[in-house]
């Protein structure tokens, strides 16, 4: 069996550093005594659809276990009503069910008031590659679906609807400057399919999560480039984006460009369903509580594989799984508060 020290640490670019402890304790957010649950900062999780709903909990849950003051979960009925008893927490937003005319706008509509409020949105984990999410996506965005394999886009279905194509038209999402928004799994897909569509997403804005066949959609490459270099890709397309770009790949990368973190260790027991939905939600939490976007992206790698490491002490490595990882997040951050504290 395959173990952490089988694993060759890669060499660090010029460009890239460590996401240490003591990367960790100087980014690490703070609380003020008194402070406001919206203070601390809101975080709306776009996730989950009758087949994946565990990924709406993943996303929520650890969003929550990261310091969030406030989780919406935004998703259609047959999710919340199956999930809600699981996270009292939880606020939850109700979406439209249906690819029927207008149903995308009215999503979107249901979603501005919370979003309004909001420093971070999550999108993605688990919420299918259909028509319904081509449509909702679309919307949000505000640049309209493409029919799979064409390039060529689409209508919502109804006139009150309409696909904002000039890049100069700021869409429902990126109309409100403080929110920060965090693009994962299903929404990846969606993504590497709009043309051009680093045209119409304001530059710092956004922080994508692509794995290598995520990241080979989005950028035409093989995914056996992508691995050969993932700290060299994940530089390349964050500057050619203007986004943080967070390569999900052994030590994972983050970058946005100009520099970059990756993650001190490589725990195996990462690589079960879901830990990507956990790792989503953690960025969305820092980002809420006012941490510059790369520096999110590096603390949630360096305490994902905190939580990692501890958690194989009890499980070992093959029996680790997603749905432990939240709260040992969660224990983490409290170690890492207490070791700030006595520096």
């Amino acid at each position: 069996m395959a173990t952490n020290h089988d694993i060759t640490r890669p060499t660090l670019a010029e460009h890239a550093t460590w996401a240490d402890d003591a990367f960790a304790r100087q980014v690490l957010p703070k609380r003020a005594v008194g402070t406001h649950k919206w203070e601390v900062g809101g975080v709306v999780v776009v996730a989950g659809s009758p087949a994946f709903t565990g990924a709406a909990w993943l996303a929520s849950r650890s969003a929550g276990r990261s310091g969030a003051g406030i989780v919406s979960l935004a998703s259609g009925r047959g999710v919340i009503t199956t999930l809600a008893a699981t996270m009292p927490e939880v606020t939850h937003i109700m979406l439209p069910e249906t690819d029927a005319p207008g149903a995308a706008r009215r999503a979107v509509e249901r979603l501005m008031p919370h979003l309004e409020k909001a420093r971070a949105v999550v999108i993605g984990p688990g919420l299918g590659d259909d028509a319904l999410t081509d449509h909702f996506l679309g919307a949000l965005f505000g640049f309209g679906p493409t029919v799979r394999g064409t390039g060529a886009h689409i209508g919502f279905g109804g006139p009150e609807v309409s696909n904002a194509t000039d890049a100069n038209e700021v869409s429902p999402l990126f109309d409100h400057e403080q929110l920060k928004v965090v693009i994962d799994a299903d929404a990846l897909t969606w993504l590497s399919r709009q043309e051009s569509w680093w045209e119409h997403v304001p530059a710092g804005r956004a922080v994508l999560t692509p794995h290598p066949g995520e990241m080979a959609r989005l950028t035409g490459l093989s995914t056996a480039e992508i691995t050969a270099d993932p700290q060299g890709v994940a530089r390349e397309y964050a500057s050619r984006w203007n986004q943080v770009v967070v390569l999900k790949s052994g030590y994972t990368v983050a970058s946005d460009g100009a520099d970059s973190r990756m993650a001190e260790d490589a725990p195996t027991s990462l690589a079960t369903a879901g830990s990507g939905d956990v790792l989503a939600g953690m960025i969305g939490a820092f980002l809420a509580q006012d941490v510059a976007p790369l520096d999110a992206a590096g603390l949630a790698l360096y305490l994902g594989a905190r939580a990692g490491k501890t958690l194989e002490e009890r499980f070992g490595e093959l029996g680790v799984i997603a749905t432990d990882l939240p709260d040992a997040i969660g224990l983490e951050l409290g170690k890492l508060s207490s070791d700030e504290q006595s520096h």
